[in-house]
């Protein structure tokens, strides 16, 4: 389809874009809100394989969002229908999936750092090419991107970024660079030069200002307005049906009993089911951009400021903000509550959006509280109990993207025996794993991974076979953990680890990868 795209005259661009959006949009029928992003910058994917020579060009999409019509103009038409399904192709870019790949995306705000890399390697290998990078309005709201517009703005290169502006990312764009449209100032502040184009979705004067741009020697910058078409109604989940609708619930009941606490997230609110809270609790449902250890770092000053922040954050985005956790919050004991969304294997996002890292890293931070609840009573009974308790740390509450049962929030207890009845065998197990798998003749949920409670180490001398089940991959973790325990007691017992393995997981339904990766025995 390139070879096709590139022998058009240009007044025959705009047919084509349009005759491929129709396939598009009949292709896809999975995230709906990332095909209306692919759509808005059709036209501009199209220009842009019109002008450069792909893939010896470098062209690198920021998120990846925005590149379903970039994989169908390179040869995966025909694969769209399947995208996102077991043994379909990515919903974000992939190296290995395609030479016009050039660079994976699962994160915002990279984009611009990985072309700084290119240029650099291009430098060093004496080689001459034009290199683009695309980076979204939303997406500029990370601090990466300012660090590698700084950087990049200083080494003379010939190369360009294009700021593609709909206003939106997860949820709407904030800030004040958005707010003041201030992009051309900020721009030239940090050495690149600039220019504008409002027909961002007209691709006969995307052809022309690409040409024009890239032209140009040095850093430049088209900063062009695009529109997002509408195709879905908004974020919702059905009352009573998913961790994130009973927690969303039961925030709603614990911000209007505590006017002092105040949420922060990184452009999540929309795809928590949070959004509804955000009309009657505005002032206190702080959307603070794509900029995870901004928001971490900010909710330690609120705490020490002797305010009550709580952070909402999907796994794979808490990663992010790793070094703000330790540094910021946990050495300086600053009560911090962490609604973890998205914890343990999350489906058709695939292994870039998988969060299945974070039960292990979090256990290995001094002071940290880490919670899992198996279902919606239990992730109730969790909020009501961090919002009740004093804190002399961060509380970590993990819980997955997934259908639960809920309405009767349980009193918070550490540990939970749902089968007992003698043998010598004991299972562990912690989050929504504890009600998916089928009842062992001695089954302890722990509801608390870490600290573990006092008694449990008495626990365990009562058994000889110990299996742990996690839904987490690594070394450490409650496995570890349990291990390390054992080997303090000297207990003599064999203990069973059962964990996802150490790869990275393609995209799937959740418990189908969860039964092809080790937990089909228990299931």
């Amino acid at each position: 389809m390139i070879a096709d795209l590139r022998a058009l005259e240009p007044p025959q661009l705009k047919d084509f874009t349009n005759s491929l959006v129709e396939q598009v949009v009949a292709a896809v029928t999975d995230k709906i809100p990332h095909l209306e992003s692919s759509l808005a910058v059709a036209e501009l994917t199209v220009a842009l394989h019109y002008v450069l020579n792909t893939p010896e060009d470098v062209l690198v999409w920021d998120v990846g969002h925005q590149a379903y019509v970039h994989k169908a103009l390179t040869g995966r038409m025909n694969e769209l229908a399947n995208m996102r399904k077991p043994g379909g192709i990515s919903g974000f870019l992939k190296r290995d999936e395609s030479p016009y790949d050039f660079f994976g995306a699962g994160h915002a705000s990279t984009s611009i750092s990985a072309l700084a890399g290119v240029c650099l390697a291009d430098q060093i290998a004496k080689k001459t090419r034009r290199r683009v990078a695309v980076i979204g309005d939303g997406s500029l709201t990370g601090g990466q991107s300012f660090e590698a517009l700084n950087h990049l703005g200083t080494l003379g290169a010939d190369v360009l970024v294009i700021i593609n502006d709909n206003e939106g990312s997860i949820d709407p764009t904030v800030g004040a660079l958005h707010n003041e449209q201030s992009y051309g100032t900020y721009m030239q502040s940090l050495g690149w030069h600039y220019t504008f184009l409002e027909q961002g979705n007209d691709v006969r004067a995307l052809v022309d200002a690409l040409q024009q741009v890239l032209a140009q020697p040095g850093p430049q910058t088209l900063h062009i307005k695009t529109k997002r078409p509408d195709l879905s109604p908004p974020k919702s989940y059905k009352p009573g049906t998913t961790f994130q609708w009973w927690a969303a619930e039961t925030m709603e009941a614990v911000l209007a009993s505590n006017a002092d606490l105040q949420i922060l997230s990184p452009a999540m609110f929309a795809g928590s089911g949070f959004a509804p809270l955000r009309e009657r609790f505005s002032d206190r449902l702080i959307d603070t951009g794509i900029n995870e250890a901004h928001t971490v770092t900010t909710a330690a000053g609120i705490a020490a400021a002797g305010g009550r922040p709580w952070v909402h954050i999907y796994s794979t985005f808490l990663q992010r903000a790793f070094d703000q956790i330790i540094h910021d919050i946990a050495i300086q004991q600053l009560p911090v509550v962490f609604l973890v969304d998205r914890a343990g294997l999350v489906g058709a996002d695939g292994p870039t959006h998988h969060g299945v890292f974070d039960g292990d890293f979090l256990m290995n931070i001094p002071g940290a509280t880490v919670w899992s609840p198996r279902n919606g009573n239990e992730l109730q009974g969790m909020l009501l109990e961090a919002v009740a308790q004093p804190l002399d740390g961060p509380l970590f509450i993990r819980y997955p993207k997934a259908r639960t049962e809920g309405g009767i929030p349980t009193d918070f207890h550490a540990y939970e025996w749902l089968q007992k009845s003698g043998g010598s065998s004991l299972w562990i197990s912690t989050g929504a794993l504890s009600d998916l798998m089928k009842k062992g003749e001695n089954h302890l949920h722990l509801a608390q991974n870490w600290p573990f409670f006092d008694d449990f180490g008495a626990i365990l001398s009562d058994f000889d076979e110990i299996h742990v089940f996690e839904e987490s991959t690594g070394l450490g973790g409650l496995a570890g953990a349990v291990k390390a325990l054992m080997a303090e007691l000297d207990h003599p017992g064999k203990c069973i680890t059962h964990k996802l393995p150490m790869e990275f997981i393609e995209h799937g339904p959740r418990l189908q990868l969860l039964r092809e990766h080790g937990f089909n025995n228990f299931l």
